[in-house]
């Protein structure tokens, strides 16, 4: 049914149509309408206002523990009065030249010992001193006076008591220093070589510009989320609701494509985004206008550079994320087969993308990085540094953010359109959800939701195994590939019973039985293949790392810099053999089996079309860049994706991406070995000298790169055609 509707007439205008019912049936949606689009506008004003308040409150606060006190100071011994002297005439001084730490008064009482602690237990004194008899000769002489300094026990004193009678103290001690001084015959100056003034505007001053990128951060973080949100329950009603209506089927029986249909629903849900986004910006415009009359005296949320250039940039950069948006929610809403089940499932999206979005807010997040191209932390970010006066231009980041949130929504869309037409997913009935424990029946390959399972599972082992996992990667790395990659998909893969050899694609290139023997055509292709493979991955690795270095230099994120710090300890520390295996060997037989096999199958299907298997290819190289986490290296880790995909579907065997990975990750090694071995590069590093050179690729070191990758494509090429003849001989002669 499905397949045949591929073939149908329909393109934008059944787009548009679909596009046409589903607003129409929202907006009859009075809740939904409520929720979506009222709510917003009431939210932010009380968020605005407790925020205010919560400002000036805590900007009261602190005027108040600042603010100058009234101390009552009582003093007792022989040498009581020779103090209030002193204290009396630094307090005349300092009100002659203010502090910005000084009591409002101080009320000076000289007492007995007894009558002191009296009235510092009854709380009628703040501060009692017991000086000693010698107090006046120590200090007009050379000596250290020690002052007993005691304080109400019950309530303890505010530290405003204590802060400003030390600065009564030590204008006490600064004049016996200057007598001092005087009495030896050295000037005042003497101990004040340097005196500093800062003409215009004070740091203090401009403090409160400041504020203006930390709250646009937050406010933008949120407005993700409720960009999300407005997404949510159209995308829901869009395929969970027509699967509970029992419209689906008469949807997909229509002259039109899946794609058109999928394209459509998405206009849909985009349209009301869009303008859940207007009315949420609108809403956050009025009531900044009107929230700045309730903050506190001296804080403005005037913009830098105006409003027009923040606006257009925010506007550009959310464009993009509601378009993400809506992409996401319909994929992820297209495999449940109710709505509960949906809400249920998109729940924990909005949770990750709370924390996609948050992290833009971290310190040291730059738009001119990578980050600016990962979901809804990058459109976040750029909008974010267009409120900072300080930041560069966001031209270049505003760009990327836009053309990654342009490819993801067009790969998300592919992966809906692979689910709308998948019969397991969209039919599922009701005893779907009741089998509890029962593993369900064997299958020739999985489906995209159960492709998409150990991936899940994988990332979240990842977060957790970071913290466990030894700083030592002879250790690491095996502990890392065994619990977030073989252990979640050896569990997937004895649960859901699929046909393995069909699924991982074990067979030698070409579709022949790895047990089978092969003819000398057999052998050429596959050393051809191999060969071919092993060349592509060399010049990807050379052209990645030259492309790296042209972006980046040698200015790598914190992370990056300590991976590759673990990886020349290994390189240099281990033995050549046992490097190579954990760098090279084990990530890539586990990884392509994961990626190459499990993903790959459950995305391209059975007998899918070449639409189909060619977003199954961008699809599992999206997931295999984002399962490497590193930012600055998943355009390169896409493109070997891309590569090592393309190579599994062109010759339907796993082993092709084995060699090509292997080679890839071997590269470093081989580097080390041209550095003049791993004894010189120790050397270099404990001279003082620099280890990251190796990394630095000549000219002629990225034209070979580019001539192994083009040699590399070629031979694999001659491989695959020789295959095909063999099989066509085979056939033949059958």
């Amino acid at each position: 049914m499905t397949g045949a509707g591929r073939n149908r007439p329909g393109g934008l205008h059944a787009a548009l149509a679909i596009a046409r019912r589903d607003l129409v049936e929202f907006v009859r949606d009075r809740r939904t309408l409520v929720v979506t689009l009222i709510l917003p506008v009431a939210m932010y004003p009380m968020l605005a206002l407790s925020t205010a308040l919560g400002l000036r409150t805590a900007a009261t606060e602190i005027q108040v523990e600042r603010a100058p006190a009234r101390i009552a100071v009582v003093l007792s011994g022989d040498g009581a009065d020779a103090l209030a002297r002193r204290i009396t005439a630094a307090d005349a001084t300092a009100r002659r030249r203010p502090r910005s730490v000084w009591p409002a008064q101080i009320r000076l009482e000289t007492v007995t010992a007894a009558e002191a602690k009296r009235r510092l237990d009854a709380a009628e004194a703040d501060v009692w001193v017991d000086v000693p008899a010698d107090c006046d000769r120590l200090l007009d002489g050379a000596g250290t006076v020690e002052l007993p300094v005691s304080w109400a026990a019950k309530p303890p004193p505010p530290a405003r008591v204590q802060e400003q009678f030390t600065a009564v103290m030590t204008e006490v001690a600064d004049e016996a220093r200057r007598r001092r001084l005087s009495a030896a015959g050295v000037p005042a100056a003497f101990l004040e070589p340097v005196r500093l003034t800062f003409p215009g505007e004070t740091a203090a001053a401009a403090a409160p510009k400041q504020i203006v990128p930390i709250v646009a951060g937050g406010v933008l973080v949120l407005l993700a989320v409720l960009t999300l949100t407005g997404a949510f329950y159209p995308a829901i009603d869009a395929i969970a609701g027509e699967k509970e209506r029992g419209t689906i089927e008469t949807l997909l029986i229509a002259p039109c494509a899946a794609r058109d249909i999928v394209f459509g629903k998405f206009l849909a849900v985009f349209a009301i985004t869009l303008v859940t986004l207007v009315v949420n910006v609108a809403s956050i415009g009025a009531t900044a206008a009107v929230a700045g009359r309730y903050l506190p005296a001296g804080l403005s949320l005037e913009l830098p550079r105006g409003v027009v250039w923040p606006a257009a940039v925010g506007v550009a950069a959310f464009t993009g994320l509601a378009a993400l948006a809506s992409a996401t929610c319909l994929a992820v809403t297209t495999a449940a087969k109710s709505g509960k089940e949906a809400q249920n499932t998109l729940t924990p999206v909005i949770l990750l993308v709370s924390a996609l979005a948050g992290t833009a807010l971290l310190p040291g997040m730059r738009a001119a990085s990578p980050v600016a191209a990962v979901p809804f932390a990058g459109q976040v970010l750029v909008a974010r540094t267009a409120f900072d006066e300080a930041s560069g231009g966001v031209a270049g980041p505003l760009a990327a953010t836009i053309v990654s949130s342009l490819l993801l929504t067009w790969l998300l869309l592919g992966v809906t359109a692979l689910m709308l037409t998948d019969e397991d997913i969209l039919f599922r009935g009701p005893d779907a959800a009741t089998k509890g424990l029962a593993r369900p029946s064997r299958r020739e390959r999985p489906t995209v939701v159960e492709g998409v399972v150990p991936l899940v599972a994988g990332l979240a082992a990842l977060w957790y195994a970071q913290g466990l996992t030894p700083d030592d990667l002879t250790l690491a790395i095996p502990l890392q590939q065994v619990l977030t990659v073989l252990g979640p998909l050896a569990l997937v893969v004895w649960w859901q019973r699929v046909n393995l050899v069909r699924t991982f694609s074990v067979r030698w290139p070409g579709g022949m039985p790895l047990g089978a023997g092969g003819s000398g055509r057999h052998v050429a292709s596959l050393t051809a293949c191999l060969g071919g493979a092993g060349l592509v991955g060399a010049g990807l690795f050379g052209i990645g790392a030259a492309a790296l270095l042209a972006v980046k230099g040698t200015a790598l994120s914190a992370e990056a810099e300590d991976l590759n710090r673990r990886l020349l300890h290994l390189m240099l520390e281990r033995p050549g053999w046992l490097a190579w295996c954990l760098m090279a060997v084990v990530p890539a037989v586990c990884e392509e089996f994961l990626f190459r096999g499990w993903v790959l199958a459950a995305f391209a299907g059975a007998g899918a079309s070449l639409r189909r298997l060619a977003v199954a290819v961008v699809a599992q190289a999206a997931c295999f860049a984002l399962f490497h986490l590193l930012p600055e290296r998943m355009p390169q880790t896409f493109a070997l994706g891309i590569a090592l995909g393309a190579m599994t579907v062109a010759t339907h065997s796993i082993l092709p991406a084995i060699v090509c990975h292997l080679v890839h990750n071997s590269i470093p090694l081989g580097l080390v070995a041209l550095a003049g071995g791993r004894a010189a590069l120790a050397a270099a590093a404990e001279a003082g000298g620099s280890t990251t050179d190796l990394t630095g690729i000549p000219p002629w070191g990225v034209a070979a790169a580019v001539m192994g990758m083009v040699c590399g494509v070629a031979l694999f090429a001659v491989g695959i055609r020789i295959a095909h003849t063999a099989g066509s001989s085979k056939g033949d002669d059958a």
